[in-house]
């Protein structure tokens, strides 16, 4: 059991016996009352996504799960294909429980492939990803701070900043999709 301010992304909570995957948490302190938190939430079996608020006292039962690495290695129609480094085990695994993560997919990625009770739950990628930029606007000088569209390597769209050009290669935020810097 944790509290529900220790609620995470990517956490497994089990409800009412049905167990559910945390999208998103917010932490909601209003100037009059008790601080709340707030998730989005996907049902493991339905699917269904649907958003709930806890007290931030109350308790919540978080499900232990299994991690292990993975490196994609493709895609074919709607199932993405990945590897155990170790074992060179595959597994295939449909776009539905990618979701977000689709965007950042490239060959060799390295992603992290939660399990619970056997089962695979859910994917989380490294925190900063580098990509090179195939196309976008000209370099140019500017408003500080201004930003334009890049499409990266693999196909992606990101906003970055205008100093940047083709060949670059830049370091997103794969949980904002944020522009942090330019890489090596």
């Amino acid at each position: 059991m944790i509290t529900a301010t220790q609620i995470r992304v990517g956490h497994v909570l089990k409800i009412d016996n049905a167990l559910f995957r945390v999208l998103k948490v917010q932490h909601i302190t209003p100037g009059k009352g008790n601080a709340q938190v707030q998730a989005d939430i996907r049902n493991l079996k339905t699917g269904i996504k649907t958003n709930i608020r806890f007290r931030s006292v109350e308790s919540v039962e978080n499900i232990d799960t299994e991690e292990r690495a993975m490196a994609f290695l493709y895609q074919e129609g709607s199932t993405y294909h990945f590897m155990d480094p170790e074992t060179y085990e595959q597994f295939e695994l449909p776009a539905a429980l990618l979701e977000d993560a689709l965007r950042y997919l490239k060959p060799e990625a390295q992603i992290t492939l939660m399990s619970c009770e056997g089962s695979p739950v859910s994917v989380t990628l490294p925190q900063r990803m580098n990509f090179t930029v195939v196309e976008c606007d000209p370099a140019a000088k500017g408003m500080a701070g201004a930003f334009k569209e890049a499409k990266v390597d693999n196909e992606a769209t990101f906003k970055v900043p205008l100093f940047i050009k083709p060949g670059d290669v830049v370091v997103i935020n794969t949980e904002t999709g944020e522009y942090l810097e330019k890489g090596s």
